[in-house]
């Protein structure tokens, strides 16, 4: 097995494929298997590559599972990036409510598109430190992105704690989010996202 001096960073689209089919392989294995019951052979077949091939990517299967949750956390930050654009910052001078709205819509379908990979991760989460502190250290980049919104835009904002705000808003949304992804709802999905926003809309704007 390689050790770190060994493993290649790839530039060469090629290259850059090879690495992403490995992830997307692993990805659904882990989500079909559990990580604990999927092994680097059985990527490396699924994958249609030499283990040694595997291997002069990651280290071992530890460093294929922090690649995917890397590459997760980085669709969590594109959306928030994504709602500090101008076209989503005209949206938010024009109808903050519709705002509030898109961006808990757009975390429902991150959420909705890796569903299976969250409940393993929820899993890991519990069982390998260096996944909590992944996860958590994503989620404190969450909170401090809603934060400079927050800060961007004060004089919408009624709350004077910005920064308690902050955690309350990413706990709420976190829960609407689980809700409507990962629970049977007893109320119409609507209705609860709409129960949510104007929840929201209520505690945060003037």
């Amino acid at each position: 097995m390689n050790n770190e001096k060994n493993i290649r960073e790839p530039k060469q689209k090629r290259s850059i494929q090879m690495k992403e089919k490995i992830l997307d392989t692993a990805m659904a294995l882990f989500c079909e298997k559990g990580y604990y019951n999927t092994t680097t052979n059985e990527i490396a077949k699924i994958a249609e590559i030499s283990i040694g091939s595997l291997y002069s990517y990651f280290i071992d299967k530890d460093t294929i599972l922090m690649g995917l949750l890397e590459r997760y956390n980085q669709h969590f930050l594109t959306v928030f990036e994504e709602m500090e654009t101008e076209i989503n910052a005209q949206l938010y001078q024009n109808d903050k409510h519709k705002w509030l709205r898109c961006l808990v819509e757009n975390l429902i379908r991150l959420h909705q598109s890796e569903k299976d990979f969250a409940k393993e991760l929820n899993v890991l989460y519990y069982a390998k430190p260096e996944v909590a502190a992944m996860v958590d250290k994503q989620s404190e980049i969450v909170r401090t992105s809603i934060l400079d919104i927050f800060i961007q835009n004060r004089k919408d904002i009624k709350i004077n704690d910005l920064e308690a705000a902050s955690v309350v808003v990413l706990d709420f949304v976190s829960a609407l989010v689980d809700r409507i992804v990962f629970k049977d709802n007893i109320v119409n999905e609507e209705r609860t996202i709409n129960a949510g926003i104007d929840m929201l809309y209520t505690y945060l704007m003037r």
